[in-house]
């Protein structure tokens, strides 16, 4: 049993494409996105470029101007489709237990207060604040912060990445390898002792 979770976003508690929805005037923008994703997301992550400065690089791209850029951006983060079973044992709160993320500042400025995610997750993490996107150094600063005092074997992180929960066990972490959300709905019985009925 863990005494401690520490949970991913992107592609474990929802669907990470959500910054791909084109404006209808704007076909273009999925095209923009994922060029422009391309040059900055990994400074954008760590907080080495701002969601300006990548606002105004898609304004570039596509043509729109920067206040419809933020405006969709907006938009976007107001309309994720979450995974209902992995967000539904999130939100009843079982365990201390943190949010994770390798995201960016607009994470932090649209995405948390739009679900109230600081109402489901005690603590939150995101890569952009720490100036890393190291998981498992992102892990360590979500227990520190939880005030965790038992073994790092029963903080358990549930990502949607093998490469990072396998980074997370070579430091004594567990993991769970969060492929679909149907899959977890069979897992999560034996996974967090969660009665059947329950999801």
């Amino acid at each position: 049993m863990p005494e401690a979770l520490l949970w991913d976003f992107g592609d474990t508690l929802v669907d990470e494409r959500w910054m791909r929805r084109c404006p209808q005037a704007w076909p273009g923008w999925e095209e923009a996105w994922v060029a422009v994703m391309a040059e900055m997301a990994d400074e954008w992550n760590v907080g080495a470029v701002s969601s300006y400065e990548v606002f105004a690089a898609l304004s570039d791209r596509v043509g729109m101007t920067l206040q419809d850029v933020e405006a969709h951006a907006r938009a976007c983060c107001d309309r994720i489709v979450f995974n209902a079973t992995a967000w539904r044992v999130a939100s009843e709160r079982r365990f201390p237990q943190a949010l994770v993320t390798v995201n960016p500042d607009l994470f932090t400025d649209y995405v948390v207060p739009s679900y109230a995610l600081g109402d489901v997750f005690d603590v939150i993490v995101a890569s952009y604040a720490e100036n890393t996107a190291d998981k498992s150094a992102l892990c360590r600063a979500a227990l520190d912060r939880l005030e965790f005092r038992g073994d790092r074997s029963s903080a358990l992180l549930i990502d949607n990445r093998s490469d990072l929960v396998d980074a997370w066990r070579d430091i004594g972490g567990a993991g769970y390898w969060f492929q679909s959300d149907e899959q977890f709905s069979r897992d999560v019985v034996s996974l967090l002792a969660v009665h059947r009925e329950s999801v």
